[in-house]
């Protein structure tokens, strides 16, 4: 029973660590994305800006909470304990994987600004090439969500 307990393991940390594909897609089965929207007020010497802020959430999907809470609802000895690990473990998936894509959005961000220290040290004129990004920025909804993070740098 070791035995198979040390295979599972290691298997389950090669799963998880190797950044495979397959963890993904288990991923999208069990979360899902709860965006939320908020709009500011903020007061400038050019008067009051309202300012829209977007926060994405990973939370478990209820159908994988469902499965989760069965070994409680069929009386299992030790179901309830059963239930609180795995909706644990779920929860925490689902903060780990909201965690992972902010760390990737501000590295894109500072990769960006970075090439664009470049480009000046260079005399390279990156400003048309901004300016069409910035209007498919714009045309996507995401600019000011990318300006947000921009200004966090």
């Amino acid at each position: 029973m070791k035995r198979w307990i040390e295979i599972a393991f290691l298997a389950g940390a090669i799963l998880t660590f190797s950044g495979c594909a397959q963890w993904e897609k288990l991923s999208d089965r069990i979360h899902e994305p709860v965006i939320t929207t908020r709009t500011n007020t903020v007061e400038t010497p050019l008067g009051p800006v309202s300012m829209v802020t977007t926060h994405t959430n990973w939370v478990v999907k209820s159908s994988a909470e469902s499965v989760a809470e069965l070994p409680r609802d069929l009386g299992f000895p030790l179901g309830g304990l059963i239930t609180f690990v795995l909706t644990s473990a779920l929860a925490i998936t689902a903060a780990i994987r909201g965690r992972q894509y902010k760390m990737a959005v501000i590295s894109a961000l500072d990769a960006g600004n970075q090439f664009k220290d470049e480009l000046v040290k260079n005399n390279i004129d990156y400003k048309p090439m901004l300016k069409t990004i910035i209007k498919d920025q714009k045309a996507k909804g995401t600019f000011g969500i990318i300006r947000k993070f921009l200004d966090l740098i």
